[in-house]
């Protein structure tokens, strides 16, 4: 397995199943789309769910789409539009880690049976 997990690739995830006990899982890290944000293009998914309270992501929040995600780090597009990579132009990004040791953690998520266009 690699140890960087990327949008539209399998990585770890600990959910429940249907008969209520925990598994360790390999999904396809990505949700749909709210509609509104498509605009009539294909649906490559999101990956970051910044607020449950929408609408849109009421389908997710019940207990049977819940899991937690094992990460020693993560990271986050800079916010700043011009913060890119001189070199390739490339947007920056920012890690997180809970220290420098890069000890594992989890963070909630949700999952979906949901397929979407993969690239």
């Amino acid at each position: 397995p690699s140890v960087d997990i990327y949008p539209n690739q399998p990585g770890p995830v600990v959910r429940n199943t249907a008969d209520g006990k925990r598994e360790l899982a390999r999904l396809l890290w990505g949700l749909p789309t709210p509609p509104e944000r498509m605009k009539g293009k294909a649906d490559y998914g999101t990956t970051n769910v910044r607020n449950p309270q929408y609408s849109h992501w009421q389908q997710f929040v019940g207990v049977e789409h819940r899991c937690v995600v094992p990460v020693t780090s993560f990271a986050e597009p800079s916010p700043t539009p011009s913060d890119k990579d001189p070199e390739t132009g490339i947007q920056r990004n920012y890690w997180f880690a809970r220290d420098d040791s890069r000890p594992l953690f989890f963070f909630a998520g949700f999952w979906t049976r949901w397929q979407g266009i993969r690239k």
